[in-house]
């Protein structure tokens, strides 16, 4: 379960359709062919798992894959994540399912230059890799402060992270080099599915239409691919 318990904020002066344009997918290669070296746990290939506490881990590649690819700056993602969260945690912790979170950087160009969206990716990798037991306290803390999303100093978002349990020099890893190289590979990863815009969920390989009237829960979709 969460250890971090907010209450949903509204997405104001937005509609659906504008939304959805916002948070596009688009080329982000930086045409110098920048790659990043896979780790087994963030591997831009496959995504970053899940177990049931939350705990960033190696995938399984069980039965059922459960993907969710998002970005930090998009308000849309910060709805799904408060949705459909528990059920990503209650699948995580079942064996016949592998979830995985995709995040991507789409968005720098609605940052106003800040790169919020590479930034963040950047410390959810770094906590993915280097204090894995606080990853989904991590996911959860940052989309809680999107609001604030691009007017956030580097200061004052290593706080929102460091507040979950994370050590080290936060502000520091939102500079590192070899992280930036893996967030641009995550992006382009997911422009190479054809991922069309964030949030992007797909279950069993199939995109999860979250937003129709007979979705349902992500929990019961992702039941009903077990036959």
């Amino acid at each position: 379960m969460r250890t971090i318990t907010r209450k949903l904020a509204a997405v104001v002066g937005l509609t659906a359709a504008l939304a959805l344009a916002a948070c596009a997918g688009g080329d982000t290669s930086d045409g110098a062919g920048t790659s990043a070296v896979a780790d087994a746990v963030t591997d831009p290939a496959v995504g970053i798992a899940i177990d049931g506490n939350g705990r960033a881990v190696a995938p399984t590649d069980g039965p059922v894959v459960v993907e969710v690819f998002s970005d930090f700056l998009c308000p849309w993602c910060e709805r799904f994540e408060a949705e459909h969260g528990d059920d990503l945690l209650e699948l995580a912790a079942d064996d016949r399912f592998d979830v995985r979170w995709r995040p991507v950087a789409w968005l720098d160009r609605n940052a106003g230059g800040s790169e919020y969206s590479t930034r963040t990716a950047m410390l959810l990798l770094h906590v993915a890799q280097q204090s894995p037991e606080h990853f989904w306290d991590t996911l959860v803390a940052i989309m809680g402060v999107r609001d604030g999303g691009p007017q956030l100093t580097h200061e004052q978002l290593a706080a929102a992270v460091s507040a979950v349990g994370v050590e080290g020099d936060l502000v520091a890893v939102q500079s590192d080099p070899a992280l930036r190289s893996q967030v641009l590979a995550f992006s382009n990863a997911a422009s190479a599915l054809e991922v069309r815009h964030v949030p992007w969920a797909t279950i069993d390989g199939e995109l999860w239409d979250w937003g129709a009237d007979d979705a349902g829960t992500l929990r019961d979709a992702a039941h009903a691919t077990l036959g």
